[in-house]
């Protein structure tokens, strides 16, 4: 997009695999503009992944459209269990920039040079555009 010269005109949004705070830091480091967290959200109110959501069926009343199975959740709780994590995980994320040297979220975006790879063949290392660690 940079090399287009568009990058400013489209926004990216991460999805899939966001599991913690450090994968929210690694795929802005990596470009992002922002992360979905939908495992993630679901687990903090209260989802066993047990995969009936595409059935409407949700045993813990998340999934659901079902009267009796969404009494089951309690929304002010479900609420209080989502601004928890979105809270521990900014807390996570401020220390993470602060061990980099950064004191923002938004110096970080497309910042590759604070980035190191682990496990990472040469080709994949070469199209992420980050360096072996150690080096």
């Amino acid at each position: 997009l940079r090399d287009e010269g568009i990058r400013n005109r489209a926004s990216i949004i991460a999805a899939g695999g966001t599991r913690c705070s450090a994968d929210v830091v690694k795929a802005i480091a990596l470009g992002a503009d922002a992360c979905y967290i939908g495992t993630a959200a679901l687990l903090a109110v209260g989802c066993t992944l047990c995969g009936k959501c595409y059935t409407g069926k949700c045993p813990w009343g998340i999934a659901t459209n079902d009267s009796k199975l969404s009494k089951r959740q309690n929304p002010d709780i479900a609420a209080r269990k989502m601004a928890n994590l979105i809270r521990a995980w900014g807390h996570e994320i401020e220390e993470m920039l602060g061990g980099m040297g950064l004191n923002s979220i938004e110096s970080l975006r497309g910042n590759r040079d604070k980035l190191r790879a682990v496990g990472l063949s040469s080709t994949e290392m070469d199209i992420l555009g980050v360096k072996h660690a150690g080096r």
